[in-house]
């Protein structure tokens, strides 16, 4: 079972250092959520690293393992509060806490070089430098939940500026990584719990606290990663999609009254380009055209080949490839050319465009670009 718990630890930590090597090297320019997020995987490989280490005794004494070790864990909230504040635009409305956390690690570091001397004079016991480990460690969850804490009311709640980011990410993403963080502090919880009561033995009381956190790894930094790219994307891509076309919509020159109301919903649709609204619905839209949802769906019937939802995503598909074809945006993934004209996920967008093209996506910018 030790080995097992060994081995995935170091295989997170290694995804974890493969994870910078690669966005690092794939970026130009190194934005601020870009850097906290590797920041972020950063300090909790190393931190598991160093565990590892501590298992195949590569320290002196395993008894006083707090002198040979930094205090990395203590800056891995804070990376992620960083990234947090940073992806969400609002660095400048909400406190860092940088400075603070960098602070916190030095003192620490410092303080364990006190020990290493304390302890190599015999003036400190090993039940003392048990007590200060258990001690630091407290304080460490703390200051770590008190940010974890503020995360979650960011996110959770009302009470910063993030609309702008909610038109492109709804954060469902963000308020999973919250669930799985309420268990990781609870195992970090019991971990100090078991060192305090002696119930369970280190390195065993920190098993469950190191896989959870490997799982981390693997989880947030690929998800973050992924989804400011994305978020990036749609954000540049939204100016482009949403320019208002002159000349847009239908020939009024009707008799027939429900030619001219079709025309005249279709006209709004156009012209407000409501069809890149991946929450539109026939509701929604007859409440804006001012029709009962029965004369819209009526009108809709009679004068398309083709059902509301099919309608819609026809539209959405030709701007999808408008984009797809834009040389300006081939390096741009295809999921957020995807969200940014109306889908509201990458396998409904592959699946319109696959049933009013006869290709995928990928297929169809391939084609263009050969």
């Amino acid at each position: 079972m030790t080995g097992i718990f060994n081995f995935l630890m170091i295989a997170g930590a290694i995804q974890g250092f493969i994870f910078n090597v690669v966005t690092f090297m794939s970026r130009r320019k190194i934005e601020k959520p870009v850097l906290f997020l590797n920041l972020f995987v950063l300090f909790l490989s190393l931190n598991n690293v160093q565990s590892w280490f501590l298992e195949k005794y590569f320290f002196i004494s395993e008894s006083e393992w707090i002198h040979y070790t930094l205090p990395w864990y203590v800056l891995i909230v804070p990376m992620f509060y960083a990234f947090l504040v940073n992806y969400l635009k609002i660095e400048d409305k909400v406190k860092s806490y940088i400075r603070l956390s960098i602070l916190l690690f030095c003192i620490q570091l410092f303080v364990r070089l006190l020990v290493i001397f304390m302890a190599s004079n015999s003036v400190w016991s090993i039940p003392t430098l048990v007590l200060y480990n258990n001690l630091e460690d407290s304080v460490t969850l703390l200051y770590s939940l008190f940010l974890f804490v503020k995360s979650a009311h960011i996110v959770f709640g009302n009470n910063h500026d993030i609309s702008p980011i909610i038109d492109f990410d709804d954060l469902n993403w963000l308020k999973g990584f919250f669930y799985l963080g309420i268990g990781v502090f609870l195992l970090w919880l019991l971990a100090i719990i078991f060192n305090t009561t002696e119930l369970v033995q280190k390195p065993y009381s920190y098993y469950p606290l190191r896989l959870a956190s490997s799982i981390l790894i693997y989880w947030v930094g690929y998800q973050a990663f992924f989804r400011y790219m994305v978020l990036k994307d749609r954000i540049v891509l939204r100016k482009e999609v949403r320019k208002k076309s002159s000349g847009v919509g239908p020939d009024f020159a009707e008799t027939n009254k429900g030619a001219l109301t079709f025309a005249e919903i279709e006209h709004y649709i156009l012209n407000e380009q409501e069809y890149l609204d991946p929450y539109l619905s026939l509701e929604r839209l007859s409440g804006k055209v001012g029709k009962s949802v029965s004369t819209v769906s009526k009108i809709m019937n009679t004068y398309t080949d083709s059902n509301f939802t099919d309608y819609i995503n026809r539209y959405r598909v030709e701007e999808a490839k408008k984009q797809l074809s834009n040389p300006k945006f081939f390096n741009y993934t295809i999921a957020s050319i995807g969200l940014e004209c109306g889908f509201n996920s990458k396998s409904t967008f592959y699946v319109a465009f696959k049933k009013f093209t006869g290709l995928t996506p990928t297929e169809y910018r391939s084609k263009i670009g050969s």
